[in-house]
């Protein structure tokens, strides 16, 4: 009896920690300048500003020095993950139908930028980079297809694909930070 009153306190408590979330979220979707988009437009940016903060947040508890650690030979370093977010935004957003800003090359970033700030700075500017290309997207446009390397896409699938490239590298640098001995920094509380 003991054990399934101790599975019914988990589920209730993985129950609470999801609705937790969810609240969490919630004034993350509405953040500024985004009352005059699409329902789905203000939840994915809910989302993808919430992976965004974690992500830069990563970004500056890891150390300088630790910026050209890499897992393996041939591995993307700290650095070069960081850059490659960075380069992906202002790739996607040109699939959106926003122009990358002149002086920007998505390809060549992971290679151009040296410094921890400097590759922080490239993230945060892409970041905003890309919500203003998601918002630019009109509802009337989510369904217009694309080619997206052979493969015909709608734009509102390369808004989700943009979103999943964020969340696998957060991913990703979260390893890295762990593997070098940083703890995130929404974890620092509880360990």
């Amino acid at each position: 009896m003991i054990k399934h009153r101790s599975n019914v306190s988990n589920y209730w408590l993985q129950v609470i920690a999801a609705l937790l979330f969810l609240a969490l979220l919630s004034p993350l979707a509405a953040g500024e300048g985004e009352e005059n988009v699409s329902e789905f437009t203000r939840d994915f940016l809910g989302v993808y500003n919430f992976s965004a903060d974690k992500l830069v947040s990563l970004a500056e508890e890891i150390p300088a020095d630790k910026y050209s650690w890499r897992p393996a030979e041939g591995v993307r370093s700290v650095k070069e993950a960081v850059l490659h977010v960075a380069g992906a935004n202002y790739f996607f957003a040109s699939l959106l139908g926003t122009d990358i800003p002149e002086g920007v090359n998505p390809r060549g970033l992971e290679k151009s930028v040296e410094s921890k700030e400097d590759a922080i700075a490239a993230l945060k500017t892409s970041y905003d980079h890309a919500r203003a290309a998601v918002k630019a997207v009109s509802p009337e446009n989510f369904n217009q297809e694309i080619d997206f390397f052979g493969n015909k896409v709608t734009l509102r699938q390369v808004i989700m694909i943009l979103g999943n490239h964020a969340e696998e590298h957060l991913g990703q640098m979260i390893a890295y930070a762990r593997s070098n001995g940083v703890v995130p920094p929404w974890s620092q509380k509880s360990e």
